[in-house]
């Protein structure tokens, strides 16, 4: 068998089986949040439960920044932050009961309110929503609350920076319901629910004044981009369709070394 055909081979081999590791984010276990006030604000999960007023807050680990414009989406994205909290954690505060029974509802957001009368908002919304029907006034509303959930999911007196912060009841410390239970921007209904359908992904960049907002949905080559929280607790990022998946540096310098011997393979066969 020819030498430099069968490295070659090796390399395409080694560069498809990168291409299907699948993505994990790795979720910080510990803050500080960044706060919206400040800038990029944290991407955050919110779940509750509308029955029995538990709640979990969870920082996913990136910011308002994470996901780029709409128009940088990326065909094939899939995204997995694994059971929020851990199996332990999420099972212990929504029942499979209470999920079936299409209590357990969340939102994922981030937004950026360093100024506040124009800010801008990535949000989940369900399918169908009215878009185009919602004025400013709504944005300003719903990112100053996310500002002051956030801020409580740093403070002292109550979260203390762990991630995630977990309550049992509306009267404890670090229930964040008040703030981060929103389902609505305006006409806007944003919250899914657990096991259920997938919400889609937009921004909307505030227009200033009361205009109407005209959010713009994450999308690629026609698929859009969803987050979906199984009845298990398992939250996923996805975007449809196939696209080039970022190799880890250890299976490029792989491949440049297996090319390289094709090379120098190559050279003997000339030479010979």
């Amino acid at each position: 068998m020819n030498l430099n055909l069968t490295i070659k081979a090796a390399v395409g081999a080694a560069l498809l089986s990168a291409a299907a590791i699948p993505a994990f984010a790795q979720v910080p276990t510990s803050g500080p949040t960044p706060n919206p006030a400040n800038g990029a604000g944290g991407l955050i999960v919110y779940v509750w439960d509308t029955a029995t007023n538990t709640s979990l807050a969870e920082w996913l680990g990136g910011d308002s920044t994470t996901f780029g414009t709409p128009a940088a989406t990326v065909a094939g994205t899939n995204v997995d932050y694994g059971i929020l909290g851990g199996s332990t954690t999420f099972n212990s505060l929504f029942s499979a009961a209470q999920v079936g029974l299409g209590n357990v509802q969340y939102i994922v957001t981030a937004v950026n309110d360093l100024a506040p009368s124009t800010p801008t908002a990535d949000f989940t919304a369900v399918a169908g929503t009215p878009l185009n029907t919602t004025r400013n006034s709504a944005l300003i509303s719903f990112s100053s609350a996310m500002v002051s959930g956030v801020s409580l999911l740093d403070s002292a007196a109550a979260c203390n920076n762990v991630n995630p912060c977990t309550a049992t009841s509306t009267t404890a410390a670090t229930y964040t319901g008040t703030y981060f239970a929103q389902t609505k921007i305006g006409n806007m209904v944003i919250d899914g629910t657990a096991g259920g359908a997938a919400l889609n992904f937009y921004q909307v960049v505030s227009p200033g004044g009361n205009l109407i907002l005209a959010p713009t949905q994450f999308a690629a080559a026609g698929n859009a981009a969803t987050w979906t929280l199984s009845a298990a607790g398992d939250l996923v990022y996805n975007v449809a369709g196939a696209a080039p998946v970022p190799l880890p540096p250890a299976l490029w310098l792989l491949g440049s070394g297996l090319l390289g011997l094709a090379g120098i393979a190559r050279r003997k066969t000339l030479a010979a």
